[in-house]
């Protein structure tokens, strides 16, 4: 078996690396979503609030059918075996 290098190419982070670890606990230390941000389930419908910032960070509830909320909540989950280096002397 064949194990490439390969090199991970990202933008330098708005508002420097302590916004970017805040930014990362976030999904390291809480849920992707917690449960006071639910508001139903119906009919395979569910509803959440969401933190529209385009609107001066206007709270907003969205609806979605229970597929569309489950994967977007997978998204959030971290791969088994994930580690997280913060040594600044990696390359």
């Amino acid at each position: 078996m064949q194990r490439d290098n390969w090199v991970v190419y990202a933008k330098p982070p708005f508002g420097g690396a302590e916004h970017v670890l805040h930014y990362l606990a976030r999904y390291t230390h809480r849920v992707a979503i917690s449960n006071h941000r639910l508001v139903s389930f119906k009919d395979h419908q569910v509803s959440f609030r969401w933190k529209d910032y385009a609107a001066g960070s206007k709270q907003k509830v969205m609806t979605v059918s229970a597929n569309e909320f489950l994967r977007r909540f997978l998204i959030h989950i971290l791969p088994k075996g994930l580690v997280c280096s913060l040594d600044r002397n990696v390359a």
